[in-house]
Order: structure tokens, then sequence, then C-alpha cells
């Protein structure tokens, strides 16, 4: 299974060890999308929720979106399947944190990444 919510190749060790992630949150929510092209959603009460989205929790306290999946039983197993492998890869991660020179090197590689949508 692979997360939806990151860029193609990024592997969810990476993000991990990289964003020194401390956990995961689940969170519901609907969209709230004026467009086709749009992914506005607000995170809301599961009884009016669309989907639910899985967000791995930094230590600078940002969460950063890691996968959704629909509120149905197969969403269920992706949702189970992909927090498994977070937790492995967090629990990989803190064997070998990042150091203060390397977190911000990474940083500033994403701000310069052309690539990067603005």
């Amino acid at each position: 299974m692979t997360p939806n919510c990151l860029p193609e190749g990024e592997a969810l060790a990476d993000v991990a060890r990289r964003e020194c992630a401390i956990g995961f949150d689940l969170r519901f929510c609907r969209s709230v999308a004026t467009s086709p092209d749009d992914r506005d959603a607000e995170t809301g009460d599961p009884t009016e929720a669309e989907f639910a989205t899985l967000y791995a929790l930094t230590d600078l306290g940002e969460a950063i979106a890691i996968h959704d999946a629909s509120l149905t039983s197969t969403g269920a197993d992706e949702v189970a399947a992909i927090a498994r492998a977070l937790f492995v890869a967090i629990v990989n991660a803190r064997r070998d944190p990042p150091d203060a020179a390397q977190r911000h090197e990474a940083e500033q590689t994403t701000l310069i990444d052309p690539d990067r949508i603005s």
C-alpha cells in the first residue's frame, strides 16, 4: 500500500526521519472544494465526514498529510496498513534522528525544490 498524500517516490521512513515524526492522528474530513481541481477540506464530526486523513505529527506540532481513505471497510483497511507502516517508520527514525544541521538542510532543499507547489 502506497500513501496517497505524499509526493511520488517519497517513503514513510524518509518523512518520519526528516520531519521528526512523533506520532500520528486520524481526522475525519469533508470536502469544501469550490472546483474540481480544489482539494480544500475541513475537519469535522465523523457523522458528517466524507473521508478520513491520516497525519504524521511532528515534534514541532505540524501535521503532515500521509493518506486519504474513504469511509468504507476497504478504507479502514488502508488506514490500518498505512498507520502500521508509519508507526514502524517513527520507531525506526527515533533510533537515528537527524541533527539540527541535517534538518535545516532538508528544510532548505524543500524551499528551493523546483517541483514544489507554492
